[in-house]
């Protein structure tokens, strides 16, 4: 193959990346978000798990994601995008005092048994960030907090309930 015609269509390639990185299927998840918005908010959360959840699972569940020059450009940026939409639309945990209790109780749930299994990181995600494994540690750890957690809003339900109407 001719080294021009090669130059060229890597050339248009390229530019044809850069272009499309402009277009966002799942809608621009980077604009109008506040960063470094609190994990967590309003529930009661150890400073060990804090941090883990900091940096293990903030990238796709909360707005504080750190995003990777690789997400910068398309397809790439799809991909990212997509996962990130993904994952707030099941758990953002910037947005946790916006849930109600009973859902804040599904959600701890989930927190507990996605941790505790395995699932979450997702594979594909680790491929690119070997750093967000749990370590069995850390997966006990989230999963015990989010135990905890979950009796203690329990609590607060019930103690919604019983509380007498006002005059």
């Amino acid at each position: 193959m001719n080294p021009t015609r090669i130059a060229l269509t890597a050339g248009a390639l390229f530019a044809a990346s850069i272009a499309l990185s402009f277009v966002h299927p799942w809608g621009n998840l980077r604009s109008g978000v506040t960063a470094d918005v609190p994990l967590l908010d309003g529930s009661a959360v150890p400073d060990d798990v804090r941090h883990v959840l900091q940096t293990k699972c903030a990238d796709c569940h909360s707005t504080n994601t750190e995003w990777p020059l690789y997400s910068r450009l398309a397809p790439g940026s799809w991909l990212v995008e997509h996962d990130v939409h993904d994952g707030r639309n099941h758990l953002n945990m910037s947005q946790w005092q916006r849930y109600n209790l009973e859902t804040q109780i599904d959600l701890l749930t989930k927190i507990a048994s996605e941790a505790r299994s395995g699932q979450m990181p997702e594979k594909q995600y680790l491929i690119l960030h070997p750093k967000a494994r749990l370590s069995s540690e850390e997966r006990q750890l989230i999963y015990d907090w989010a135990k905890a957690e979950r009796k203690h809003v329990k609590q607060q339900i019930e103690g919604l309930r019983n509380k007498p109407p006002a005059n």
